[in-house]
């Protein structure tokens, strides 16, 4: 029964072990930082950090090149100046809108309507990355175009070198990482099945060992009825199975069958069980061997 359980803890180890590893390797997937690379018309670039909307359309797997537009009026809280129309067949347009004065939903919906392609929010007084959601069924329904919000210096530094005006343009790359609710509950569930599974698997074997125990188990009345055999010199058996000991003229032994058919006799010597000491390489070996014939130690070394 020990053996089976320390079986079972180790595999729950190695499942434990597992799950471990695959999760940070799904972790190390998901969190990929998506980011706005800006170009310049001198060729400068840089990249800044943004936060995707769970609003709206996600961005293509390739990215979003666009133009950026400064929205006028900069909140975006009411419909702004569209984009260039000469320009807006041929190019995409990305508005750049300022926090604050109006729900995030709102801003974006505006720079839809006025024809742009996706939206960028910028953060004020702050570099903290939020993300926008909506509370408003509605307007969320009628969003189609993706949005990001970014931190106020990345704002600062597309306004000065990468807006349309200035010749810049921008690919907006799509955000892999997933919120953590997403992939840490199914996790956890997972997790958690095993665990039940590896509880249920225990206390079925340990029931099952024990009733198999009492089932095979030998009772005194029974025990007195094997046959009590006195050892002299010449019998096929002269050493203990269990003990290990030689027997010596006069013993009077007990004759029990084993699992294969045969005959095996074991010493009594009078000894109670309590006192009967085996040697320690030899103990494993006899109680497996205790396990096959079906029979407890107490009652193979029973005095008669």
């Amino acid at each position: 029964m020990l053996l089976s359980l320390g079986m079972l803890l180790i595999s729950a180890t190695q499942m434990h072990t597992i799950l471990t590893v695959q999760l940070f390797a799904f972790l190390n997937l998901l969190l990929v930082e998506a980011d706005i690379s800006a170009y310049s018309l001198d060729n400068k670039t840089e990249s800044f950090d943004d936060l995707p909307a769970r609003f709206g359309f996600r961005l293509p797997s390739e990215g979003l090149k666009g133009f950026v537009i400064g929205a006028r009026p900069e909140n975006a809280c009411e419909p702004i100046d569209p984009p260039p129309l000469r320009d807006n067949k041929t190019n995409t347009f990305i508005a750049l809108i300022k926090r604050f004065d109006c729900n995030f939903d709102i801003k974006v919906l505006n720079a839809q309507k006025a024809g742009f392609k996706a939206a960028i929010v910028h953060n004020v007084d702050s570099d903290d990355l939020i993300s926008m959601g909506s509370n408003d069924l509605d307007v969320v329904k009628q969003i189609d175009i993706p949005s990001v919000f970014i931190g106020e210096d990345a704002a600062n530094s597309l306004k000065e070198d990468y807006i349309y005006e200035k010749g810049g343009h921008v690919i907006v790359m799509p955000d892999f990482s997933l919120p953590l609710e997403y992939y840490l509950i199914p996790f956890l569930i997972i997790v958690g099945i095993c665990l039940i599974l590896i509880v249920v698997f225990m206390i079925t074997k340990f029931v099952q060992d024990r009733h198999r125990a009492r089932r095979s188990r030998l009772h005194k009345d029974q025990l007195k009825k094997l046959p009590i055999h006195k050892y002299k010199k010449g019998d096929d058996y002269d050493v203990c199975a269990i003990c290990l000991d030689e027997y010596e003229e006069g013993d009077r032994l007990r004759v029990l069958p084993c699992s294969h058919g045969e005959f095996s006799i074991f010493s009594l010597k009078g000894a109670s069980p309590e006192k009967i000491t085996l040697p320690q390489s030899y103990a494993l070996h006899s109680l497996y061997f205790l396990q096959n014939v079906s029979l407890s130690l107490w009652l193979l070394c029973c005095p008669s």
